[in-house]
This record gives C-alpha cells, sequence and structure tokens, in this order.
C-alpha cells in the first residue's frame, strides 16, 4: 500500500515528504519524538501492534499531536466505523480497495482542503 500511496502522491503532482512506519506503535513513537514532518498523517486502521483507533485516540489526547489533520484508510465501508472516525477527529475517511485513479482524486481533495483550511486559519489570525 506504500508504494501505490507514494505513487499516488507524485501523479498528484504534490512536493511533499512521505514517512511510512510499520505499526501503530512506531507511529506514535516517532510523532510524539518529532522526528518526522507532522502537517498530515494518512492512517490505517489496520496497522500491526497498535492499531488505527489507538493511534487516532492518542494523537487527539496528546496536545502536541491533536491539531495534526489525520486522513483514515479503512477496508470497512460500515458506518458507524465512519462515524467513528470523524467523533474521534479524523478529517477525511477514504476506504479501500480503492482503484489508483480514485486514490489520487483523494490525495488531491485531502491537499486542496489541507490548504484551504490553512489559507482560511492565516486569514482568521491577521
Amino acid at each position: 500500500m506504500a508504494i501505490v500511496f507514494r505513487a499516488a502522491v507524485e501523479e498528484a503532482d504534490i512536493e511533499t515528504s512521505i514517512f511510512h512506519v510499520s505499526d501503530g506503535e512506531q507511529a506514535l513513537d516517532c510523532l510524539r519524538r518529532g522526528t518526522i514532518r507532522r502537517d498530515l498523517v494518512f492512517l490505517d486502521l489496520n496497522m500491526p501492534r497498535v492499531d488505527g483507533w489507538q493511534v487516532l485516540t492518542a494523537m487527539r489526547a496528546d496536545e502536541n499531536l491533536r491539531a495534526i489533520p489525520v486522513v483514515v484508510l479503512s477496508t470497512s465501508f460500515r458506518e458507524m466505523d465512519k462515524d467513528r472516525a470523524y467523533r474521534l477527529g479524523a478529517m477525511h475517511y477514504i476506504t479501500k480497495p480503492f482503484s489508483f485513479e480514485a486514490l489520487v482524486i483523494a490525495v488531491k481533495s485531502v491537499y486542496r482542503n489541507l490548504l484551504a483550511t490553512r489559507s482560511a486559519s492565516a486569514g482568521a489570525k491577521m
């Protein structure tokens, strides 16, 4: 999935750094230590050791991590899972499997929304 995601970001023509971790425990450790850029997290709910639900919950409980936008990637089409993700503070919920083209469109949309949100926040602070 990481290779496909990286290719989709490149196809979407988005210049960014992508940092991939193998499990939720590593994700939380890297986020908490600040060893990776923390502008946006694409979070798979089905990670080993510490699942995505636990990562999202921990991020929202940590004052240093709670403002980081999170996009949930899941195989679940269940409305209750989507609702839970949004209730826990996810910015978007993307259901997989999806086509490569659909992933490129979703990535473009997420980045466009993120930029719009940041622009609106910067304008409100002026």
